[in-house]
């Protein structure tokens, strides 16, 4: 093979390469900057399960239905649990295709991407327009506080950035159960 076939070959790959890792680092700078962008854990970065069940992920697309609402759980669970934990209870004893939240926030305020937002999460409403978001936590907190400070501010932060990117006009939080967010000023 010549050196200009190989070329010929060779360039696009690298130029495409070059190009996606120029997009990444304009993608970090620009959230870098802006404080009111949380940082967001991927799910590769927190090794995250693909959904096991595609047919019955598929079934849960939400085919540009615009989500109208916020849903806030707790996860019932100790609070040093960590998201893969969390999806394999989830997928290995409740059945469920994946993750059933759509974001994720740890008691040390870090927010983990859940299952993918172009899914509806699992309830008995199949079109639930609600973004879920889980807490993880016992909800046994030391000295009557029910939220920690690092988690309360990420869920602020959170809650936010979700309205402004989803242009969620109502402003309106459901909390599954008794959370005790309830007292939490989110506006």
């Amino acid at each position: 093979m010549n050196w200009d076939l190989r070329l010929m070959i060779i360039t696009p790959v690298i130029l495409r390469r070059i190009l996606k890792f120029t997009a990444c680092l304009v993608l970090f700078w620009t959230c870098a900057e802006n404080e009111d962008t949380p940082r967001i854990i991927p799910r590769n970065v927190w090794n995250a399960r693909n959904p096991v069940y595609p047919r019955r992920m598929e079934n849960r697309r939400r085919h540009n239905t615009p989500f109208t609402g916020i849903c806030i759980h707790y996860s019932g669970f100790s609070s040093d649990m960590s998201p893969r934990s969390l999806q394999d209870y989830q997928i290995l004893h409740l059945g469920y295709p994946d993750i059933n939240y759509h974001y994720i926030i740890d008691t040390k305020g870090r927010i983990f991407q859940g299952r993918d937002t172009v899914f509806f999460c699992e309830t008995r409403n199949k079109t639930d327009p609600y973004i879920h978001l889980c807490c993880i936590s016992d909800m046994k907190f030391p000295s009557g506080s029910w939220v920690p400070d690092k988690q309360k501010n990420s869920l602020r932060k959170l809650i936010q950035y979700l309205y402004n990117l989803y242009n969620i006009h109502d402003k309106d939080i459901f909390f599954y159960d008794s959370t005790g967010y309830e007292d939490l000023d989110f506006m």
